[in-house]
């Protein structure tokens, strides 16, 4: 009897089991699995205006609850470094280069009414030369600016404190 007992008893610890790892939580993924190096790797194309086969990503890193992902691309001006900087819910928050692209150089005047921090702070993290298509004056201190890229149809809206410190959110929009 306890030769009949002992399969029942392992076939149902299999099945157990089976179903156990079927039911892992979604945010139990796995950080390095491409897509983040692959978002940042798209973003240095547009704002660095190469090819993807000129990118080349490192694994993403975790520190203080913000996702990075540094890489270099070879542009006119030679090898250029660059850094991806993503929150905690994996949104693109910053990208910093050490060449032409990023910079905010041809920033367009602060509309009236905008603190310049607060402008330079959105463009900055654009990265594209831009127009402000419009600003909503948010809660006080807060406004939303929405940016479209001169040449192309990206187009953003950035909620930003006036002092330019932090941006308090950043959606990509359609054109």
């Amino acid at each position: 009897m306890n030769t009949l007992v002992s399969p029942v008893r392992l076939g149902l610890a299999a099945l157990l089991l089976a179903a156990a790892t079927g039911f892992s939580p979604a945010h139990a993924r796995v950080v390095g699995d491409g897509e983040l190096e692959n978002y940042c790797a798209e973003e240095a194309m547009v704002r660095l205006n190469v090819d993807r086969s000129a990118i080349t990503t490192l694994p993403t890193e975790l520190s203080k609850g913000n996702f990075y992902v540094n890489g270099e691309a070879m542009t006119g001006e030679g090898l250029v470094g660059f850094e991806c900087r993503f929150g905690k819910n994996r949104v693109l928050k910053g990208f910093k280069s050490n060449g032409s692209g990023n910079s905010a150089a041809s920033a367009p005047a602060a509309p009236a009414g905008v603190p310049k921090p607060a402008l330079d702070k959105c463009l900055e993290t654009f990265g594209l030369p831009a127009k402000v298509k419009m600003v909503s004056p948010l809660k006080p201190g807060y406004y939303e600016i929405i940016l479209r890229a001169k040449n192309g149809s990206r187009q953003v809206a950035c909620t930003v404190f006036k002092t330019g410190e932090q941006i308090e959110d950043w959606v990509e929009m359609k054109p």
